[in-house]
């Protein structure tokens, strides 16, 4: 009798886990601050460690504990971790389904958790992802494939090693909008975990923002994750609500094109301004850093307002033209009450332009414009810090209404 389980689940499973863990091994030498340690390097089960190269463990040796209350006293550096997902824009991809779009998908989970180390001045070094998916079949193995091969290639570029990770086949539990039930559809869900250092003189928390500052930002070309929700309901109402009558329609497609444009990574930026060399050795920083947002769910208001202390706001008075599929989402969204974007919306329910917004200073602008540009990051002093009792934040909209808004309206 054939065992419907092992076709279905375990086969298929494996065979993605052969390919994940052959992108696993290429990326070991991608950053220089550590030293992978596998065990049983030809099973692709086989588990693998890692190790600090010997100057970081020598100064996370000089931490130390509190013997009675197991308290850290004092440290110099020590690991961390960050966690996140690509939350709904895998739907999108999933929707278009051609392996030249899944090769961009794994730039999701590396923007959404490496820039969470740097935005506080820490250094991205290891991966870790878990996609789950419906299914895995023969139909769209060349989908997966190319998901896989697009995140190495992310991977090396952004200086990072997958240490490891898990494809979890749930066919009763992952679904998305748009899911026919075709065997040529790749659906799936993917986290990613993120593990690096923090160095005490390094860390980056806004507490020492003062008035008077520039702000610059990062321009973001794509929506980058957070939004994808207001999207969906978008597409549906739009275009839909008949799947195959929107991937029938061009118009459609073509909006959705826009959604998948990949998320910036600004971590290799970042870590190189502020003093990080490529293995976490400390350098002579090349500018002064004093607050960075990662504009991701919240938006400007929650992401930006929350780095500011207190006594501070600021005011936005030159923010980027937002990315196009930011502006044409808005103007879709007019057509359907309940789903209309404000512009004050757009800055919270979006990313509003960009990615990033740096606090830094004076002197030190014209540096961190010429490094992100280094990068292929487009960036610009969109802004500046004021003197606020009740942290003020104030943007110049460039959205469809084009009015000036402030935090103190929300």
């Amino acid at each position: 009798m054939k065992d419907q389980y092992k076709t279905e689940i375990i086969d298929p499973g494996d065979q993605a886990s052969r390919l994940a863990h052959e992108v696993c091994v290429q990326s070991y030498l991608n950053c220089s601050a550590l030293t992978i340690v596998p065990h049983q390097p030809e099973n692709f089960r086989g588990p693998a460690g890692f190790l600090w190269k010997p100057h970081i463990l020598e100064m996370m040796a000089k931490s130390k504990v509190n013997p009675e209350s197991g308290v850290l006293d004092d440290w110099k550096m020590i690991q961390e971790i960050e966690n996140d997902g690509a939350g709904g824009k895998p739907q999108f991809f999933t929707l278009l389904g051609a392996p030249e779009f899944f090769q961009c998908l794994g730039w999701e989970i590396i923007t959404m958790t490496a820039d969470d180390f740097a935005r506080s001045g820490r250094f991205p070094a290891v991966m870790v992802n878990e996609i789950n998916t419906k299914r895995i079949t023969a139909e769209n193995f060349p989908l997966f494939e190319a998901t896989m091969k697009g995140y190495g290639k992310a991977l090396k570029e952004s200086g990072l090693v997958n240490i490891t990770g898990e494809i979890a086949i749930m066919k009763h539990s992952i679904t998305a909008f748009c899911d026919t039930g075709s065997l040529k559809e790749f659906i799936l869900t993917w986290g990613g975990t993120c593990i690096g250092l923090a160095h005490r003189d390094l860390l980056i928390d806004g507490s020492k923002i003062k008035p008077g500052m520039p702000i610059v930002g990062f321009w973001e070309p794509g929506y980058r994750c957070n939004g994808g929700t207001f999207f969906t309901n978008l597409i549906l109402k739009k275009f839909g609500p008949e799947i195959q009558k929107i991937k029938d329609n061009p118009k459609a497609l073509d909006f959705i094109a826009k959604l998948i444009i990949p998320s910036k990574s600004y971590a290799k930026t970042i870590t190189r301004i502020i003093g990080w060399s490529p293995d976490a050795s400390i350098e002579e920083p090349l500018a002064k850093i004093y607050g960075i947002a990662h504009i991701t769910g919240g938006g400007v208001w929650g992401k930006f307002g929350e780095l500011l202390p207190e006594g501070v706001g600021a005011n936005l008075y030159s923010m980027p033209e937002p990315a196009e599929v930011l502006r044409q989402g808005q103007e879709f969204s007019w057509d359907f009450p309940y789903l209309r974007l404000t512009d004050e919306q757009a800055y919270g329910t979006l990313h509003g332009g960009c990615g990033m917004l740096i606090v830094c200073d004076k002197n030190d602008v014209e540096t961190i414009i010429a490094e992100a540009k280094k990068d292929d990051i487009r960036a610009e002093v969109v802004g500046e810090t004021t003197a606020s009792p009740d942290r003020e934040v104030i943007i110049h909209s460039r959205f469809k209404e084009g009015e000036v808004l402030s935090s103190k309206s929300l």
